[in-house]
């Protein structure tokens, strides 16, 4: 109960902090303009790609640990005892297909729109969000079918962006400001779910055990850690099952280069790894599609997406820090581990934000300036909160509790979140020069090249061990 509460808590602080300012983002007076229209149309349509990659990653159906353990080896009904993870599945998938609906109205829909009108376009969204939770179910059944299904969406998803960032750059036909769907639509679609919905719970005893342990394990870990209020077990679930997935290779590391060997391994874990870079390289035009937004919204992707760059290698130093004792081996100090696994971050934060701010500068309406090497002056900044996020560790649980009108709230979970967030500090000259905005001279570039500088500096000889083999 203490958890839910603290969860209650948190969403309802969140709730009245940011509530009206988001609604007024996300529900303007006008719907969104001719020429972003289409970028809408296409965003709208990666959302529900992303929503089926979540729903595979999540299984979709998946039984408790009791269940798992005790009732699906059992001669029970299979068909009542995943009922109610369909449901699950189901709910979720109308829930996030009504958000969907309702970003879609609030972009497209003709004003004013009647109480009327918005329930249809929710009917509409709700019932696309549970066919496309059908299509994870049945993607879960057959090993096939799945493989298709999950090799094809992230090619979907990177076509549906270049289509949006085609569509800034040269304008395609836009439909007008639409009217909510007709209601023998409207019937037609719940009808048809409705009538695949039977279909799936008729095919339920039909699916393989197989299916459901790994899911099930994962989701149960997920909810432990959510029980636990211990995001830090989620990072390192994800690494063991990304790996437990791949095959053992050796590759031989460079000889009487003991100094060099967590570079290395960084090297190599990058080559594993490509297709995270592939993906970092495809969302780099992701700033420049969301200046139709609010002005904080692009700056708060490109730290979002140049910290994420940077943490692609980061794995290994947290496990360095957990476990110091590859450190002993090698004879390497806190400062020197964490300047070698520095290195790769820096590049791929510098590579990453390098382009996305080109890209924003070309296509995002901002003034003319040097924007790409103001860019790549930002990437180590980044870089830098990705490692103070990388060495966060556990959340600290024995901080006295802050008295707030609203109750007592632990400041534990709140410090691990924030955590890093004072490198930005660091960022003044970039992140000024996009919410502004304002043309960046060279001045600019030369200034966040000295705060980058001395944020390096400043982290790597007072915020890490010198003499111990500690991170």
């Amino acid at each position: 109960m203490e958890t839910l509460y603290v969860l209650v808590l948190t969403v309802a602080m969140a709730v009245a902090l940011a509530g009206p300012r988001l609604g007024l983002a996300l529900w303007p007076a006008q719907p969104a303009a001719s020429a972003d229209r289409v970028a809408v149309l296409l965003l709208l349509a990666g959302g529900a790609a992303g929503l089926v990659l979540l729903l595979r990653g999540l299984g979709p159906l998946f039984l408790s640990r009791d269940e798992l353990t005790w009732l699906l080896p059992a001669p029970i009904p299979r068909r009542g005892l995943l009922l109610p993870a369909l449901i699950r599945a189901l709910t979720i998938g109308a829930i996030a297909g009504s958000v969907l609906a309702l970003v879609g109205a609030a972009r497209l829909a003709a004003r004013p729109i009647a109480g009327a009108d918005l329930a249809g376009w929710l009917s509409v969204g709700a019932a696309g969000g549970v066919l496309l939770a059908l299509l994870a179910v049945a993607a879960q059944r057959g090993p096939g079918y799945w493989r298709w299904l999950d090799g094809s969406l992230p090619a979907i998803l990177v076509v549906l962006g270049a289509a949006a960032l085609l569509a800034r750059v040269h304008p395609l036909p836009a439909p007008a400001a639409g009217a909510p769907p007709p209601l023998p639509v409207t019937i037609g679609v719940v009808a048809v779910t409705a009538a695949l919905t039977a279909l799936a719970v008729r095919g339920l005893a039909r699916l393989p055990d197989a299916r459901l342990y790994e899911p099930s394990a994962t989701v149960g870990s997920y909810l432990d850690a959510a029980y636990a209020v211990e995001p830090s077990f989620l990072t390192d679930l994800r690494e063991r099952r990304y790996w437990r997935r791949r095959a053992l290779r050796t590759r031989p590391l460079l000889p009487r280069r003991r100094w060099l060997v967590p570079v290395q391994q960084d090297l190599l874990v990058l080559r594993r790894r490509g297709w995270r870079v592939a993906w970092l390289l495809a969302v780099t035009p992701l700033p420049a599609l969301l200046t139709a937004g609010p002005r904080w919204l692009p700056a708060l992707a490109l730290v979002v997406g140049a910290g994420t760059a940077g943490g692609v290698t980061l794995d290994a130093l947290r496990r360095d820090a957990a476990h110091p004792a590859l450190l002993r081996l090698l004879g390497l100090t806190g400062r020197r581990a964490v300047t070698l696994r520095s290195i790769v971050p820096i590049l791929l934060a510098t590579v990453w934000s390098g382009l996305a701010v080109a890209l924003l500068g070309l296509l995002g309406g901002l003034p003319p300036g040097p924007w790409w090497a103001l860019g790549l002056a930002f990437g180590p900044t980044a870089a830098m909160l990705a490692v103070r996020r990388a060495r966060a560790g556990q959340i600290d649980n024995a901080l006295p509790l802050i008295d707030t009108p609203m109750g007592a709230i632990a400041p534990g979970p709140l410090m691990w979140l924030t955590n890093g967030a004072d490198v930005l500090l660091f960022a003044v000259p970039t992140l000024f020069a996009l919410l502004a905005p304002v043309s960046p001279a060279w001045g600019w570039v030369g200034a966040q090249v000295v705060l980058s500088a001395l944020a390096l500096a400043g982290y790597l000889n007072f915020g890490v061990d010198r003499r111990r083999p500690q991170v």
